[in-house]
């Protein structure tokens, strides 16, 4: 078996489904162990620059953010292609990729993940394992996490604490998809954003408004120290973190991501 991966998270999916030697190629996001893999996928946004010039650049841009090596692809001749259809912001949009893995002589199998909350994150563990041979355990790390998740219910159930989580500051966007359902399942209430749906764009008035107990800031591909860089202008305290390794990726990775944010929420606000 031959597998690309054009994003961290079928990545980490992948790899839990003990296939990461089958791996061939990764997207360029896909960083530490896989650095000696093909990068299939490059950006010419300079992730370097600060947030608001990033948004300033993907917002006018006038060609697409990513491009997808179509030969590299073709040379490596996969079996399994996987992508995902959810933000043409996030990764190669899922038309481009569908074309190129189209025209491959090796006519590879398609996986399009579109997980809208996190209840749809499991199944794309099925969609993966169903491609790659993995079936049974994909069904195997769906019961475990399903349990995990229902533990973490079951321990955090009823904190109160009202939370405004952001995935970008310059100009500040709420964070949707999955991430609402992962602080209210910390017992937490979400505040503005919405589980299922793509993070929006809003004013820091707005999100004063909202009179939260604490703002959360993990900008989408950034890790905390990017994120400390950008002054929040409300007096409420805010708490950083790795957006990039913890809340960007629907895969198994969110649930230590829960227990990190559940503890790193608990010890910032004993010091607040």
């Amino acid at each position: 078996m031959r597998i690309v991966s054009l994003l961290p998270s079928a990545t980490d999916i992948v790899v839990a489904l003990d296939a990461g030697a089958d791996l061939v190629g990764v997207s360029h996001s896909c960083s530490g162990e896989w650095d000696h893999l093909p990068k299939l996928t490059s950006t010419w946004i300079d992730t370097k620059a600060s947030a608001g010039e990033i948004n300033r650049q993907v917002s006018t841009a006038t060609r697409p953010l990513y491009q997808l090596d179509i030969t590299m692809l073709e040379r490596l001749a996969p079996d399994v292609v996987i992508s995902q259809s959810l933000c043409d912001v996030c990764a190669v949009p899922a038309g481009d990729v569908r074309e190129a893995v189209q025209s491959l002589a090796s006519a590879p199998v398609l996986v399009d993940m579109a997980p809208d909350c996190l209840a749809d994150v499991p199944v794309c563990f099925s969609q993966v394992g169903d491609a790659i041979g993995r079936k049974n355990a994909a069904t195997q790390l769906r019961a475990k996490w399903e349990t995990t998740l229902s533990a973490c219910e079951d321990r955090y159930a009823g904190s109160g604490l009202r939370v405004v989580f952001l995935d970008w500051l310059d100009p500040p966007f709420i964070a949707g998809h999955w991430v609402p359902d992962m602080i209210e399942t910390l017992g937490m209430t979400c505040l503005l954003g919405e589980s299922g749906k793509p993070s929006f764009k809003v004013g820091w008035d707005e999100v004063a408004r909202t009179e939260p107990d604490l703002i959360i800031a993990a900008c989408c591909g950034m890790n905390e120290a990017s994120a400390e860089a950008v002054t929040v202008p409300l007096d409420c305290p805010v708490l950083f973190l790795d957006g990039h390794m913890h809340f960007s990726r629907p895969s198994p990775a969110l649930l230590p991501s829960m227990a990190l944010l559940s503890d790193a929420v608990a010890g910032y606000m004993e010091l607040a």
